[in-house]
């Protein structure tokens, strides 16, 4: 999800080499909506379609702040009194993507892929003493696990500058199934801020971003009873630890139809994250 919209263009002037249409508009084109605006005041707008991939990779501590089981047909029960958890969690995802501008300064966007979720979850059980009066007993136990599934959702960028200076405002909502009883829902929001301008004649932005990672859940399912027949129902309530990144991020257009962005971001916790977004623009 991360690096999903669009990095601002709003302040985009056409390569040397490859000269937009007269007026920037391609024949039969609408789109943006009020583009004509923004071309009166001298504004290269993109071309308003983009298809591409979004792919990132993150690493993060998740807090688990509660954990229910239940036995056969009992309702699921807290057991945080005996067991306290902790995870860390490594994320692959891979999206396909859609974008369209519909104003200048508002683009709007599809993604749908796949992602792969690898977990070392650590379990620490407090368990009553042996006889009474002694110490309690306490156990560690880790436990790998690993999950993958599909990922839809929709989003949408907000985009203004000044001069050679951007601002952008980008959300987007997720539904993610990891075989779980219901689907889990991400909102990522980040905001950007950056200089717009070229490099060898052609367009260059970099910026710098805060990003707030909305993934807090309940995960719902039912294994198998370890201790016999029948199955064991669980409810976990888990989210990032530390649910803001803050990051640095650059965009290139190696051709008017063809923008290339990496993002990368740090927690400042030990978790990071690094995105790759081709975009071809048409």
């Amino acid at each position: 999800m991360v690096g999903a919209g669009s990095a601002p263009r709003a302040l985009a002037q056409p390569h040397a080499d490859e000269p937009a249409p007269a007026g920037g508009v391609t024949p039969g084109r609408k789109l943006p909506f009020l583009g004509d605006l923004a071309r009166d005041r001298g504004i290269e707008l993109p071309l308003p379609f983009g298809a591409g991939a979004v792919s990132y990779y993150i690493e993060r501590d998740i807090n688990v702040s509660e954990l229910r089981v239940g036995r056969g047909a009992a309702a699921p029960s807290a057991v945080s009194d005996f067991v306290q958890l902790g995870t860390s969690s490594r994320v692959g995802n891979l999206n396909a993507k859609f974008d369209v501008w519909l104003l200048p300064f508002v683009n709007v966007y599809a993604i749908a892929g796949y992602v792969w979720n690898e977990s070392e979850t650590t379990f620490d059980l407090t368990l009553p003493p042996l006889v009474p009066g002694g110490e309690p007993r306490r156990r560690r136990l880790t436990v790998p696990t690993s999950l993958e599934g599909t990922v839809g959702g929709l989003g949408a960028t907000l985009a203004g500058g000044y001069g050679p200076f951007f601002l952008a405002l980008d959300f987007n909502a997720a539904q993610v199934g990891l075989g779980f009883d219901d689907d889990l829902r991400a909102v990522v929001t980040s905001l950007r801020t950056g200089w717009n301008g070229r490099a060898g004649g052609r367009a260059l932005r970099v910026w710098a971003n805060a990003t707030y990672w909305d993934t807090f859940a309940t995960a719902k399912g039912a294994v198998a009873d370890p201790d016999g027949g029948g199955s064991l129902a669980f409810e976990v309530d888990q989210g990032p630890a530390y649910p803001w990144t803050y990051g640095l991020g650059a965009q290139y257009s190696a051709r008017r139809w063809l923008d290339v962005a990496v993002d990368l971001g740090v927690d400042f916790h030990g978790g990071w994250y690094v995105a790759f977004v081709p975009v071809v623009r048409f």
